[in-house]
């Protein structure tokens, strides 16, 4: 089958249909699909640039200034946090009212008494407003293709390194919001706490960026308050995601250890102190306006809220858990594991189909199926609630009438309640707290014991069986579609049913109604953790997220234990499934360790060889024609230690022993510099130098270089690149071991690794894609069957890698290398007529 084009997103991407049918679901790195052009991915820099300029901006920071800056990053954190709580409030509160909105008019439009027709009436009405809130859902989507989903996948690229375009940026954070109230009110098994993370870290990017531009704006040019590089950048968008998560969940704890685990490639203490600041500042602003809102005090709650976990305000003296209970929970958290690497299996099946068949016809397609789910999933909710609910009588002498608001009557005459719909038809947030502590209890006896009414009076086995098959299997079809959603609330739904059922079945097993020895609420929250674990396959982070939710620090055993076995017992057959999401879209995620096995191989087996390098005096025409014909962010700038004409050529045509590195200069810089005519002829007595502020004045949104106009006369002028490169890159030995190479590019957040002999000698460069797990197993695999290719070398061999090692490489700066020689002999020469000031600022 010939491979299908299709353009998304002023992307075309080539579709290989016979790659679909060959991933396999354990090993998801043997094929890949492009979702983004190889030209729209490229790596984030955090190293430092230290190079002359920025040596001198350096150097202008005084005492006061400094702290003047840390001032204004605990400002900057603190406006984070609080702009992400008032942004949760927002969409909580509109979330709210149109939710409200649409079921106060379907209840309007029936009663207990209203024959087939009125109900029918109110079907199409249900499912009308559902379809419409899903519409606007997927417009937004179309606006902004990057707001869909939850965005998790998308930020925790970005903070490992990789630039995605348009993630974070301010329109992003808008179609998301606004899409997210539409489709979580239409009735999509989605939450809003998702998107929230990406919401952060949105306001996180823009916040400092739009700073930035306003006091450039003002005239302040040289300042030292506007970002300047990756690396400040990242730091405000880890913060933001701490943030989101706190706003979503009222845990700020739980927030700084997401960014940990789940993103931050790098990390500190003083980063750690100022996550922690904006979290606790998201947490705080969204609490105070919920209680502006309500009337009412302050509560520790985020968006969604457990409810407290207090049994013997019900049932007198109980106990929430025991040790029979937790080994329970770790037979529950083994199941749930199973649960979630089938939930993952099953959504990679969809997502395949959805590549090979939705995403290639177009917008409208991807709309329709959008308004198609939110038909059929309001349809089956609708009918479900009248069909299959039962009708339960409330036992008035309970003690529990918290939650009595939450309980529906659709169909059923009063005082009944329907056990469906109360899970059905209220919001996702609601059904989680009714599975938490809607049960039934009867008064004290004459012993003045609680003896608990059967748990089929509260929830009735075959209305959570149904509930928990349909809710899987939607929203395992629900993710993935084209609007914003996020996972973790269905997941804790799916879970909390789940939870339930496997309550009814050990109260049935062991014949305990004993409400002073069992609490099924512990067992709902239980299940939620063990189901969502094992989907997300997060641990540290969920565990603190969950307590920090119940306010019960009695759970963190049992949380804990459940979400380490549902982890363990799902990474047999897959992996998570926002890892699954980013390897479909072949983001080139860099993992915490490399693999052991990995230790017998050494970055000359993994490194490029032939590199594309520029003098420290290059010709303005040889630099242009490398810009064009090239996309990479870096090169490194080389000497011969050795004056030979005769070795002027391609890397691979001279002995590498005359090759000697002296720096790193990047794209960006090289477009500025031409951009502002820093170079000069023989005859000029005067070239422009820039300070960090010129040289960064573009960031991070640098000129093409096809957007510049070049004069023929200016193409044999020389460009002086040495006080602008980055004396001093992070090298390594072609000796080094491969995970030691890998652990040094990932905790330092590099985006070059030059490799380097004991000479001097430049040998190869290593970039992100050489780290790539599916790209160091191929070379492993090829070094154990003894191919020829990959024996190990002397250091002084020249011979060029194979094609698997110079194939060309959409996130390095260096991939297939031409020497640019000088306009003069040599480079030394020139140095000696521009004088001694150059020279030295070269070096």
């Amino acid at each position: 089958m010939n491979p299908r084009h299709w353009r998304d997103s002023e992307t075309e991407v080539e579709v290989n249909e016979d790659s679909f049918d060959e991933i396999s679901p354990l090993l998801i790195t043997q094929k890949r699909m492009y979702l983004e052009s190889p030209e729209n991915i490229e790596s984030l820099d955090y190293d430092r640039c230290t190079n002359v300029p920025y040596m001198d901006f350096i150097k202008t920071r005084t005492k006061k200034i400094i702290l003047l800056l840390n001032l204004k990053d605990w400002i900057m954190f603190s406006v984070i946090g609080v702009s992400t709580g008032t942004v949760a409030f927002l969409i909580d509160l509109a979330v709210h009212n149109l939710t409200k909105l649409k079921f106060k008019w379907v209840i309007d439009s029936y009663s207990n008494e209203s024959n087939v027709n009125f109900l029918m009436l109110s079907l199409l009405l249900f499912v009308g407003i559902s379809a419409g809130y899903c519409l606007v859902a997927a417009l937004t989507v179309v606006i902004t293709p990057e707001a869909a989903g939850s965005g998790i996948p998308e930020i925790k690229c970005y903070l490992n390194g990789i630039r995605l375009p348009r993630v974070v940026r301010i329109k992003t954070l808008l179609s998301k919001a606004i899409g997210v109230l539409f489709s979580v009110s239409g009735g999509l098994p989605c939450g809003k706490e998702g998107p929230m993370i990406h919401s952060g870290a949105a306001l996180g990017a823009g916040i400092p960026e739009g700073l930035g531009r306003l006091v450039k704006y003002l005239g302040y040019k040289d300042s030292h308050f506007w970002v300047h590089d990756d690396r400040s950048k990242r730091d405000f968008i880890s913060a933001g995601a701490a943030a989101g998560v706190s706003a979503a969940f009222g845990a700020p704890l739980g927030g700084v250890l997401f960014s940990l685990e789940e993103g931050s490639s790098f990390w500190n203490q003083a980063l750690t102190w100022k996550t922690l600041f904006s979290s606790m500042s998201s947490a705080f602003v969204l609490q105070l306006l919920k209680a502006a809102k309500d009337g009412q005090t302050i509560k520790y709650e985020g968006l969604i809220n457990f409810g407290e976990f207090n049994c013997e305000s019900v049932q007198g003296s109980c106990k929430l858990w025991s040790i029979t209970d937790l080994l329970v929970f770790m037979v529950m958290g083994a199941v749930g594991g199973l649960l979630g690497a089938l939930f993952n299996h099953l959504n990679l099946i969809l997502t395949k189909y959805r590549l090979k068949h939705v995403i290639p016809k177009g917008k409208l397609v991807k709309v329709l199926e959008v308004v198609l789910v939110g038909v059929s999933l309001s349809s089956i909710c609708f009918l479900n609630t009248f069909l299959a609910g039962h009708c339960v009588r409330w036992n008035e002498n309970s003690s529990v009438t918290e939650y009595r608001e939450t309980w529906r009557g659709e169909g059923c005459p009063r005082p009944l309640y329907n056990d469906y719909g109360t899970i059905a038809f209220n919001s996702q947030e609601d059904s989680i707290k009714t599975l938490f502590h809607h049960f039934n209890y009867s008064s004290a006896d004459g012993n003045g014991s609680r003896a608990a009414v059967p748990m089929s009076s509260t929830y009735s086995p075959l209305t959570l069986v149904l509930f928990f098959a349909i809710a899987f299997l939607s929203t395992c079809w629900t993710y993935g579609i084209g609007v914003p959603s996020g996972l973790f609330v269905p997941c804790l739904l799916i879970g909390a049913v789940y939870g339930r059922l496997c309550a009814l079945l050990y109260q049935r097993l062991t014949h305990d109604t004993n409400a002073e020895s069992f609490y099924p609420g512990s067992y709902a929250l239980i299940g939620a953790a063990a189901f969502l674990g094992g989907v997300v396959r997060m641990t540290i982070s969920l565990t603190v997220i969950l307590i920090e939710t119940t306010r019960n620090i009695s759970y963190g055993l049992p949380i804990m234990v459940t979400l380490m076995v549902a982890k363990w017992v799902g990474d047999i057959f897959n992996t998570g499934l926002y890892d699954i999401h980013i390897e479909l879209k072949h983001w080139p995620l860099l993992e915490w360790e490399a693999c052991p096995l990995w230790e017998t191989m050494t970055v000359r087996d993994i490194m490029k060889s032939n590199l594309e390098w520029i003098p420290p005096l290059p010709t303005v025409g040889r630099i242009v024609d490398l810009l064009k014909r090239t996309k990479h962010s870096a090169f490194p700038v080389c000497i011969y230690r050795e004056k030979n004409k005769d070795d002027v050529g391609s890397s691979s045509g001279h002995p590498k022993s005359n090759l000697c590195l002296r720096g790193l200069i990047l794209r960006g810089h090289l477009v500025t510099l031409l951009k502002k005519e820093c170079f000069r002829g023989p005859n000029d007595q005067h070239v422009p130098e820039l300070n960090y502020y010129e040289l960064t004045e573009y960031y991070p949104k640098y000129p093409d270089i096809d957007d510049l106009n070049i004069e023929y006369e200016e193409q044999n002028k020389v460009l002086e690149v040495g006080m602008y490169m980055n004396p001093s890159p992070y090298i390594v030995s072609p000796h080094t071991s491969v995970p030691r190479a890998f652990t040094m590019f990932r905790s330092l957040g590099l985006r070059h690794l030059m490799v380097v002999g004991n000479r001097g000698e430049v040998e190869g460069l290593i970039t992100r894609e050489e780290l790539q797990e599916h790209h160091l197993h191929r070379v492993y695999q090829n070094i154990q069957n003894q191919n020829d290719s990959y024996v190990s070398r002397p250091p002084g061999n020249v011979q060029n890698q194979t094609s698997l090692q110079t194939q060309t490489s959409m996130y390095n700066p260096a991939s297939t290398l031409t020497n640019l020689s000088s306009i003069y002999e040599d480079n030394e020469s020139f140095m000696e007529r521009v004088g001694s000031k150059t020279q030295l600022r070269t070096f």
